[in-house]
């Protein structure tokens, strides 16, 4: 199935049940459809073509979901530009990418101009002003309404989205999402998170990540569900939404979790319509978990993906056992193992890098076939994360590959050492990191943030350290008014100094 059949048969199915919600007004399944349909024939009014890459550079908005989709229906690629790039950044992926035709908003025209000729690919920008819809501003391109768009022949291997990760290693890579991806992840992801027909989600992440798109918008749409779209985090804007739509079901990464649990000791909003928050994109300190369902009475389920898994590898099983640090098991037609250097697999409780295979796998990078190559081989993924497997089969994400630590010959992945320090009392968050040694190659230095008012000495920090670590884990400590994080409050160790 392409992803234009499976919109036509929820706008069949849905009618006018509300599908976006939020402060921009309400657009039912049906009027969504209709509307990105109007949006798609403008833009080939405007001549993108099946093939081409159209790119947004759009902070979150119904009208980004929106424009997202009508660049499927041409096609066409949609290409997602993260709202803080600077004109380097913008260009690089316009560039990359190919795009010939981006799609702004006013806020932003300062900075595509800034391109300066950077980005010969690039034929046309449509610059939407203010607070009208995206459609007003085709319409003023094309010179006229607009109407039904031609539809062209699909592939489901065809891409839809091309989204370009973070670039921690280097150059950011733009990863294949394609329509077979969506068509699987988004049912796939319903399932197994248990969403339901009066579910009501609240889309805050970046709409420029897997994380966003996949979970609160395709997990909504494929099953009558509603997503409310908020344009970026803030804590009180989040309790506010929380309130005010009754949503039921909060996707988040760690950092926000953590920020809602400080905020909700002054808040006053009814958040007692939410029951689950979904956590992925890093690690969940176990102790914020744990302090987060007690304040909120709602369950936080763990899950992994990634950007080339359409968002979701493994979960927190929504009938079976819970296990607190655990990223659960394989979801319903992925399979995952943990091998070692020589692709032969581990045992339980041994560390391996972990790999997955499924209609969830992006099919590549955006012209790297090396980089492909290199991380799909024989139908399976290589993720780059090492974790080990107990003996229910349940995962457990241990670091990064290039976060491992070599202390004096021993292995030392940074999340053990994590966990300890944010069961001390007075830490808010904590990232660990290998810094140069002269005799033992490396040793981890843990960066910390304490919360507002508290009171820990080093020695405090250090002493409970050597309550629940071996020597060799014992890290040197930093504290720091506030770690470095990515739009999607992500932590960034690569900032961090590793002098």
């Amino acid at each position: 199935m392409n992803l234009v059949s499976f919109l036509k048969e929820r706008a069949d199915k849905f009618g006018d049940k509300v599908f976006l919600d939020g402060p921009e007004g309400r657009l039912s399944y049906r009027a969504f459809d209709q509307a990105s349909d109007r949006l798609a024939q403008g833009l080939q009014q405007l001549g993108v073509q099946p093939g081409q890459r159209v790119a947004m550079l759009h902070p979150n908005s119904q009208q980004t979901f929106l424009a997202y989709y009508a660049i499927i229906k041409t096609g066409a690629a949609t290409v997602p530009i993260n709202s803080v790039y600077t004109p380097r950044e913008i260009a690089y992926i316009l560039n990359n990418s190919q795009a010939s035709l981006l799609i702004t908003r006013e806020d932003f025209r300062d900075r595509v101009e800034g391109l300066r000729g950077g980005a010969p690919h690039l034929k046309q920008v449509i610059v939407r002003d203010g607070g009208e819809p995206l459609e007003q501003a085709l319409a003023r391109a094309v010179g006229g309404p607009l109407g039904r768009p031609i539809r062209p022949d699909f592939n489901p291997e065809q891409a839809a989205i091309i989204f370009y990760t973070s670039g921690t290693t280097g150059n950011p890579k733009g990863v294949i999402v394609s329509h077979r991806n969506f068509c699987f992840g988004g049912p796939n992801i319903a399932q197994n998170f248990g969403l339901r027909a009066d579910d009501v989600a609240l889309a805050v992440l970046p709409m420029v990540h897997v994380f966003c798109v996949a979970s609160p918008f395709f997990g909504s749409l494929s099953c009558g569900a509603r997503a409310v779209v908020v344009e970026g985090f803030s804590p009180e804007r989040v309790l506010e939404a929380i309130a005010q739509y009754r949503v039921t079901w909060f996707p988040g990464v760690p950092t926000m979790f953590n920020y809602l649990l400080s905020a909700s000791d002054k808040s006053r909003h009814d958040v007692s319509s939410l029951r689950m928050g979904l956590s992925g994109g890093a690690s969940l300190p176990v102790e914020v978990l744990k302090q987060w369902e007690a304040r909120f009475g709602a369950e936080i389920v763990e899950a992994y993906g990634l950007t080339e898994s359409t968002g979701l590898v493994t979960c927190t099983p929504l009938y079976g056992q819970r296990k607190p640090g655990s990223i659960g098991i394989a979801v319903s037609g992925v399979a995952a193992r943990l091998v070692d250097k020589r692709d032969r697999e581990v045992p339980p409780g041994q560390v391996g890098h972990l790999i997955f295979r499924g209609p969830n796998a992006t099919q590549g990078y955006y012209n790297l076939p090396q980089e492909t190559q290199h991380r799909i081989r024989d139908g399976w993924l290589y993720t780059g994360d090492h974790a080990y497997r107990d003996e229910d089969g349940y995962f457990f994400i241990v670091g990064r590959e290039q976060e491992l630590i070599i202390t004096g010959g021993y292995n030392v992945y940074p999340r053990e050492i994590e966990e300890v320090i944010h069961a001390c009392p007075g830490v808010n968050e904590v990232a660990v990191v290998g810094v140069p040694h002269p005799g033992k190659g490396e040793v981890p230095k843990a960066f910390v943030a304490l919360k507002p008012g508290a009171q820990l000495s080093q020695d405090d920090l250090l002493d409970h350290c050597r309550a629940h670590l071996a020597p060799y884990k014992m890290p040197r400590v930093e504290f720091v008014a506030e770690l470095p994080k990515s739009p999607t409050g992500k932590i960034l160790k690569k900032e961090l100094p590793r002098a």
